[in-house]
Formats: C-alpha cells, structure tokens, sequence
C-alpha cells in the first residue's frame, strides 16, 4: 500500500487511516458524475478527497463555507492556492489606505488601464489559485467568479465540502435582499401586495429605473482610477451589484417565490433552488464529490441542489469508540410551540440537574430558538451560564472554549461549524427537537405543497439533530456525553429512524 507522500500528499501525512485509500480509490474508479460520501468527523476527508485527486491526475477545486475552512486546507496542505473576494486584498496604489480602500474598489478597464495591475495583490493571487493543482475557493467566489467572469469553470473535479449546507449558499447566491440603507435611501414601500408576485414585478421594475439613473450619473463622473471620491465609488459598486441581482429577480420571479417583508431588510426568494443547481453550479465540472458527516439522504441532496445526473452513494461508521460517544435520551417535556408554556420549566429542570452532574466540565446546552435561550438564562443558575448575540458570536464561543471556568454556553445557532475537542466541551445538551420553523413562508410552502415536503422536513431536522451532538466529540480518544431532552425525540425515531446514521443511532440509551 502507497504512503500518502508517495501519492504527492504533504510529508506530515505518515500514513493513511483506515478506509482512506480505499475509499479514494472507489471516487476515482467511480464513472458516475457524483460520488457522495457520507463520513463522519475524525474519517480525514479532506486527505480522501486529495487522494482522489492525486489518482485522478487533475486539477480540482475544493469548494468550502467558510474562511475558516479555507485556511484549515491550507494548513494541512501548503501547496494549495485559495482565493477570496476582491475585498481581502490591499488596492497596489493606495495601500496606505487598506482596508478601507481595498481591490474591491478597481476600475481597471481598457480605457483606463491600472499601471499597477500586474503586482495587485488580488490579481498575483487568482494568477496563482488558477495554475494551482489544488484551489479552495469559497462557494459564494466561486458563483460569482465561474458565472461571471469564466474563472474556474471547466475543471475537471471539484469537491464540495458540507455539500448538504450548499444549497443555502446556493440560495443566498439567487435569492434577492433589500437592506434597510437601501429602503432609506430610494425613500421605498414594500409592495402593494405582499403575496402576489405581480406586484413584484412592479415594485422591481419601478426599483431598477431608479437604481440604473443613479448608477448612470456616477459612471459620468468616472475617468480614471481615484478621479472620483471612494464614498462615491463604493456606492456606484454597491449599486452595481445590486442591479444585477434585481435584473436576475425580474427574469425569475414567479408564483414559487417567497416574500419576507422584514423590518431591517426585504427577501425574495424561491421555495427551491434545485432548478439553478446545474447553471450555475455542475456545469462547471465534469466530476464532483460531495461530502459530508450528514448526507442521510443521498436522492433528498440530490433534489435539493440539482443534482439530475447519476450519483454513487457511500456512508462510512465512525471510528471513535462508541463508548466515549453516548447518547442519553432523557425526556422532559414535549417541546411543541402549542405547549411550551408547559415545557419551558420542565426544560430548565431537567438541565440544571445535568449541569450538576458535570460540575466540572464545560457544557453547550443547543436551544433551537432565542425564545428558549431567553428563557434559560433567567432561570437557571447564573455563575456558569453565558450566551452571545448575533454579533458577538465569535468572541464568545472563544471565550468558552479558553476559559478554566466549567462554563455552560446557551446557543441557538451553534449546531455546525464549531470545534469543541476535549475539555473544551465534554456534555451537550439538545433542549428541543430543531425542527424547521413552519411559520416561515418557505418552510411551509415546501412542508405542505411539495410532493416530498415531509421527507426534506425531516431530513433537515435529523442533519441538524447530529450535527449539534458532534460538536465536542473530535478525535478518537475525545470523549462527550450528549443528552436529548425533548419528548418529539421519540416521534422523530420512530418516523424517521432510517434516516438516521446507524452509528448515531446505537450510540442511544437512557440515562441510568
């Protein structure tokens, strides 16, 4: 068997773990146009996917969320160029001045060319993400820059890493947001009618005049780069971009869009985004895989993202020892928003007792909604508890994981993404079933009016439920105790039990 350095990985990957190899040579021998794989963490899957590559022979592109994703793969694989958005880099002839002033800004044409552009910093590193074997590039880039501008289409692999979160992005990438500035500025009202997306179309075309005669009279002030104010020109980029996204509204949107009138910002958006998958997404490659520690449901993916073409599933077990990954079902309450009055004492109960029994270790206790949160951190013992807003979130979640305190964090929205190994965090708490929200117009367009409405509710509160039990078990010899307290536990089982990773689900017992 080759070593991982014999196959061109980096020196400091000795050996493969168990099922690597072959399963890298099982995406590479695959003839089909998608291979999903199921792997949960500790699996190694980014050294499976570079395998693949490596025995393909072809350049790839790696296909992430996050910058912090981004620069996870580089650490672990130094030859690898990433890229990122105009704004991350320093503008060559006003460097002084980065970050305010930044690459963003360029108005390098060929009428008015940039002496600089050769040595620009975004210029340098997108020479060097494209001649690269290896280029991680953030999914939002890559729509833009593959659809765009042409950048990146044609490779002959790409890996799409949380291939089950990317239709979010691809959602994010279609989906039309007017932010509270922008309402303030044109002096707008919502749509006559909220619910009909002919009066949409009206508000939108009526929108898009304004914005063009605005983007027309700053373009009459532009010669050459710096011949205008920045304030002035971030505001003819901000207009820019927003015109392309309400043309592409205006060309789309029909009777299957949603519209959320919120208070600080406006969304239109379709119920599903499948129909794009292949526009803008797999017409870019012509090989992919996919991966991810919840996939459950391949065909459910493949439906979400548009993938139409012929696909090969695998799901790998977990390697970390069941023992040291238990599962504690220990209902309270049944947490529905008909009863909650009811359970929210039970729920407060039942975790202060699971604090008490850890009173030494960190705990991160997944609440699903603010409301619940709220809720604990006025009735549960104060010197251990702590919580973030929206804006803070980073910084708290840092601060729990550095602190010597047996600190318990309350979190809505920390069920992916988040590294937890060791003491960092040894208990989770799942205080409510994380079902979708059906008083949000796409949830309960897709629930109620889609042939398999059901089936992707409850793929997405599963994916959900396992992703927040995986977040402090990380390694082989990493050990956390994970406890589910709502009743609708039992409901989601026996439905949809499955569904449910077969690891995950012996991994289940009641609290002794």
């Amino acid at each position: 068997m080759p070593t991982p350095h014999q196959l061109g990985l980096p020196e400091h990957f000795e050996q493969f773990r168990p099922n690597q190899l072959e399963t890298a040579a099982k995406i590479a021998n695959d003839s089909h146009f998608a291979f999903l794989l199921e792997a949960p963490t500790g699996i190694g899957k980014t050294v499976i996917s570079t395998t693949a590559q490596a025995l393909l022979g072809k350049q790839a592109i790696h296909l992430v969320s996050t910058k912090q994703l981004q620069e996870q793969i580089l650490a672990d694989f130094p030859d690898a160029r990433t890229l990122k958005g105009r704004a991350n880099y320093p503008c060559e002839k006003f460097k002084n001045r980065f970050p305010d002033v930044n690459a963003d800004l360029c108005t390098h044409t060929k009428q008015t060319p940039c002496p600089h552009l050769h040595t620009c910093a975004y210029t340098v590193a997108k020479r060097a993400a494209l001649g690269a074997e290896l280029a991680v590039l953030n999914v939002a880039y890559f729509l833009s820059e593959a659809n765009f501008v042409g950048a990146f289409s044609g490779r002959d692999f790409m890996v799409a890493d949380e291939i089950d979160s990317l239709e979010n992005q691809l959602m994010s990438f279609v989906e039309l947001t007017v932010f509270l500035r922008q309402i303030e500025r044109f002096g707008l009202q919502p749509p006559k009618y909220k619910t009909k997306f002919e009066s949409w179309v009206d508000w939108g075309k009526e929108m898009e005049q304004k914005i063009f005669k605005q983007i027309t009279q700053l373009e009459m002030n532009i010669n050459e780069w710096g011949g205008m104010d920045f304030k002035s020109l971030k505001l003819l980029k901000s207009y820019q971009s927003f015109h392309s996204k309400l043309k592409f509204f205006l060309h789309e949107v029909d009777k299957n869009w949603v519209f959320y009138p919120g208070e600080t910002k406006w969304t239109f958006k379709p119920t599903w985004v499948a129909k794009y998958g292949n526009g803008y997404l797999w017409k870019h490659t012509k090989k992919v895989l996919g991966m991810s520690a919840t996939i459950l449901d391949e065909a459910q993916i493949c439906r979400n993202i548009g993938i139409t073409q012929d696909h090969t599933f695998l799901s790998l077990p977990s390697v970390f020892p069941q023992e040291n990954r238990p599962i504690y079902y220990e209902p309270c309450a049944d947490v529905t928003n008909k009863n909650i009055e009811f359970a929210l004492p039970r729920i407060a109960k039942a975790i202060e007792k699971i604090m008490n029994r850890y009173p030494d270790y960190h705990v991160l206790c997944h609440t699903v909604s603010y409301k619940l949160r709220n809720y604990l951190m006025d009735n549960l013992p104060k010197h251990r508890l702590i919580t973030h807003s929206i804006k803070d979130r980073t910084e708290v979640l840092e601060k729990f994981k550095s602190s010597k305190n047996p600190l318990v964090l309350l979190s809505p929205s920390m069920d992916r993404g988040v590294d937890l190994p060791d003491d960092q965090c040894r208990v989770v708490i799942i205080a409510k079933v994380p079902w979708p929200d059906t008083s949000d117009p796409q949830v309960s367009r897709r629930l109620y009016a889609s042939k398999d409405g059901r089936r992707w509710y409850a793929h997405q509160t599963v994916s959900k439920l396992v992703q927040a039990s995986g977040r402090g078990m990380r390694s082989a010899t990493d050990w956390c105790h994970t406890y589910v307290l709502d009743e609708q536990f039992s409901r989601l089982i026996s439905d949809w039990r499955t569904m449910f990773p077969q690891w995950w689900i012996k991994s289940i017992t009641r609290y002794k």
